[in-house]
């Protein structure tokens, strides 16, 4: 169940994991039960490109188009809005798919193998005293062998902001993403596995599938479940969810549709996932599962069923297209801090 195609590059600006402030500053909030003082519990820290108002781009995070072997030179400015002092660990991550859609920063701890690898940060730990800020220059280098298309990862800022009722640390994050583009021909193509279902829930039919990005771009999908009674009719068109994530690439998805009905004792329903794949929201193939037979009222609860395969299973939908690119280009761009993170009860 793999269909590919070619598309042209994303370079437009990529959702952020949480919702900005009117200024578009990235803030964190502190959760009530820190130990941090009310004055400062609702703006703690931000950060923005050190070249912000020099680019005339839209999108809230580095974008750089860079040959293999190539390097740049930038600077992420980390703001303290708080009223004492924080220390900041700045570093460069590979991005991943955040569990329920969106993207996330892996932790510093994990080994990167993207551009997380390619981020070298000047000063990996700093001290900002209270309402000061400080630019924090960091260099990229593209591998001498690296695949053409889009590499993403992000410039993240993490701080200790207080403590729990129990003591452990309260760690806040925010980050910029980094979109490395290496010129060559892009990539769209993604994968579905077997369409499975359960009737672990009583009266209710539960359905899974994965969809993997096997191509070299940034990815976006629609999705749906239909299920069709044994003479064709449709019964019923369940959207799949989570909507319109975002998938990196190498990167997957759980997709999952929930049906609070049982098909009649002795009906022969089946079921069937379609997702469309879209490349900077433009669709480029459509996927098709498997046709998978539903168990009736009387199945067995827990029972994992899996149906037969189409013949046609995977048939794009819409043409493809390629593009090259052949020029280093750079942008980067001024509005302000990305998907914030706070994690409790890190040590």
């Amino acid at each position: 169940m793999t269909v590919s195609g070619v598309g042209s590059i994303f370079l437009g600006c990529v959702a952020m994991l949480v919702a900005l402030s009117s200024g578009g500053q990235a803030v964190i909030h502190a959760a009530a039960d820190t130990s941090l003082a009310a004055s400062s519990a609702d703006q703690l820290f931000g950060v923005h490109p050190a070249q912000e108002g020099s680019t005339t781009l839209p999108g809230g995070h580095f974008n750089f188009a860079l040959v293999s072997g190539q390097s740049i030179t930038d600077g992420i400015v980390v703001e303290n809005f708080s009223d004492r002092a924080l220390t900041f660990r700045v570093y460069g991550a590979d991005l991943l798919t955040a569990v329920g859609g969106g993207l996330a920063p892996v932790q510093p701890t994990a080994t990167m193998r993207e551009v997380g690898a390619w981020i070298t940060v000047s000063a990996p730990t700093t001290t900002i005293p209270a309402h000061g800020k400080f630019t924090d220059n960091f260099t990229l280098k593209v591998p001498a062998v690296v695949s053409p298309g889009q590499h993403l990862g992000a410039v993240v800022a993490a701080a200790d902001v207080g403590l729990t009722p129990q003591g452990s640390t309260i760690e806040a994050r925010t980050a910029l993403i980094t979109v490395v583009t290496v010129p060559g021909i892009a990539h769209a193509s993604a994968s579905l596995n077997s369409l499975s279902g359960s009737v672990a829930i009583p009266g209710q039919t539960g359905f899974g599938i994965m969809l993997s990005n096997t191509g070299n771009v940034l990815l976006t999908y629609s999705g749906s479940l239909v299920i069709d009674d044994g003479d064709g009719h449709r019964v019923v068109s369940l959207p799949l969810t989570p909507i319109n994530a975002y998938v990196v690439p190498d990167g997957r998805v759980s997709l999952a549709a929930t049906w609070k009905e049982l098909a009649p004792q002795d009906a022969k329903y089946r079921a069937e996932a379609t997702v469309t794949i879209l490349d900077d929201g433009t669709p480029v193939a459509t996927l098709t599962s498997q046709s998978l037979a539903l168990p009736s009222s009387s199945g067995t609860p827990l029972l994992m069923f899996v149906g037969l395969a189409l013949a046609a299973m995977g048939i794009p939908l819409f043409a493809a297209w390629s593009i090259r690119r052949g020029t280093r280009r750079r942008s980067r761009t001024s509005a302000r801090g990305a998907f914030a993170q706070r994690i409790n009860g890190v040590k």
